[in-house]
């Protein structure tokens, strides 16, 4: 276990110094264009300021020399630009011949301490020791992120120039010398504390993308289905392959788009959204997701956390499919609420949206009617050919029953061949008694069952509230009286309830 950890740090370490290479030499060659503009101006400015004092030939040997030098370092420029920043693990290439180069810089700026200074000319020495000072304090900034390139360039351009003051001698003279060797400290001291403060904002990147590069495998190797999108735009920036296929799409199609369309309740995105902008976090919420092309919906149990993605805000979703379970607990709802065999409401449930009904009618002064409905001749059916006709027959049954009845009706069946309807809204009992026939006509149509033409008939009672009964067992008791009466007068008939039919 430790070597095979020890062997992923050493490749993390090696894939680190790799990156930091490349952002050496990025920054070094970011700076070159500035840096030689500069060193052109100041030595112009050197010669003229010079030309009096010193020799036109060593002048222009030495200026002839910087310009070689800084040729060069432009001809390397011009090679960086066209394929340097592609370089990758040949970074280190390009920083030693940077290298190499801001060394010859140094030294030719070294040169002109000794071989541009006149002897026993402080006035013209002290520009010179001005010009070099500047030089060297400016290039702090553009080469501190290399500690070669930085020696490198400072120790040919000041040594010489402490030496040739220690040569010449004299009180002042050497004091400039010893000033000099304090600055070159300084200066020194300075350029590796902006290092270190470029190495740790560069770690803290390093360890920012190593970080997301981490967030990205867990993410794309979860089993949960798990987005990003950008706080600021509403896109997805980043999903696995488990989001593209909870929205039935890949993932070329996921990235780039907003997930707003495809909740349900479209106030319900808007309210998550608001509760993460005010600093809170949603956990397994109950989301009904759009699948695309109207097939269908699913549903998810949904988290949301706010958290910096790319640099920038961003919103990490994760869902957690529960489709399956959810159409089991509504199957298992539906099997508690309704008669497995014709699909219509059972008893529990037509209880109580008889109750809803009677609550309404008392507030609004309105009328209902209740029906008890039963299928004559049914059971001789069901004795002769079978329970699978029966059933068959009771499906069929229940379908033409709904067909006779509005949306807002409901059909209920309660047991065997018997049916209760309920019209929790009529005006007259003319109406209800209306439907009723409706019902009964629709039922002694023949049935093709199975190859079998059937034909049944039905006896309906009918109770009308508050005339028949205002508490809900007053009105199906009277109801079902009714029926017995509509059976017992020869069957395939309507009766409404009367007082009398309870004696």
């Amino acid at each position: 276990m430790t070597q095979g950890y020890s062997s992923g740090h050493d490749v993390g370490s090696g894939a680190r110094n790799e990156a930091l290479q490349v952002e050496m030499a990025k920054l070094l060659y970011a700076n070159l264009p500035a840096s030689i503009v500069v060193n052109t101006l100041l030595a112009l400015i050197l010669v003229s300021v010079l030309s009096p004092v010193v020799g036109a030939g060593r002048l222009l040997g030495w200026l002839l020399l910087l310009g070689v030098v800084l040729s060069a370092r432009m001809v390397l420029l011009l090679a960086w630009q066209r394929k340097g920043q592609e370089a990758g693990s040949r970074a280190l290439h390009w920083i030693r011949r940077f290298r190499v180069l801001i060394i010859a810089t140094g030294a030719v700026w070294g040169i002109a301490a000794v071989l541009l200074a006149p002897s026993g000319d402080i006035p013209h020495q002290v520009y010179i020791s001005f010009v070099l000072a500047g030089l060297s304090a400016g290039a702090i900034t553009s080469l501190a992120i290399d500690r070669v390139s930085t020696l490198g360039f400072l120790l040919p351009t000041l040594l010489p120039q402490i030496a040739f003051f220690v040569m010449e001698g004299g009180a002042i003279v050497l004091g400039m010398s010893a000033m000099i060797v304090l600055f070159l400290l300084f200066i020194m001291t300075s350029a590796s504390r902006a290092r270190r403060s470029l190495l740790e904002n560069f770690q803290l990147r390093i360890h920012a993308v190593e970080n997301e590069s981490r967030l990205r495998f867990i993410l794309e190797n979860s089993p949960i289905a798990t987005r990003i999108t950008s706080a600021a735009t509403g896109q997805v920036v980043f999903a696995n392959q488990r989001y593209a296929k909870l929205r039935d799409s890949v993932l070329e199609k996921v990235i780039g788009s907003s997930p707003a369309p495809y909740y349900a309740d479209p106030q319900e995105y808007a309210e998550i959204m608001a509760e993460l902008d005010q600093g809170g976090q949603v956990t397994n919420r109950l989301v009904e997701l759009l699948i695309p092309d109207g097939r269908g919906a699913k549903w998810v149990l949904a988290s949301y956390l706010r958290l910096e993605y790319q640099g920038e805000d961003a919103i990490l979703g994760w869902f957690y499919d529960i489709t399956d379970r959810k159409k089991m607990e509504e199957q298992a709802q539906h099997l508690a609420h309704h008669d497995p065999l014709t699909g219509l409401p059972n008893r529990m449930l037509f209880t109580d949206r008889l109750q809803q009904a009677l609550f309404i009618a008392r507030r609004d002064s309105t009328l209902l009617a209740l029906m008890f409905l039963d299928l004559d001749k049914f059971k001789q059916i069901n004795d002769t050919l079978g329970h699978n006709v029966g059933d068959l027959l009771l499906k069929e049954a229940a379908r033409r029953l709904q067909d006779c009845l509005r949306e807002s009706d409901t059909v209920a069946r309660i047991g065997g061949d018997e049916f209760i309807v309920l019209l929790p809204a009529v005006k007259s009992e003319w109406d209800a008694l209306q439907v009723a026939e409706k019902i009964r006509s629709a039922l002694n149509r023949s049935f093709m069952i199975a190859g079998h033409d059937l034909q049944i008939s039905s006896s309906i009672g009918v109770a009308i509230y508050p005339q028949h009964g205002v508490e809900e067992k007053q009105l199906i008791r009277n109801a079902d009286t009714a029926m017995y009466y509509a059976k017992n007068g020869g069957r395939d008939n309507v009766k409404l309830y009367h007082p009398d039919m309870r004696e």
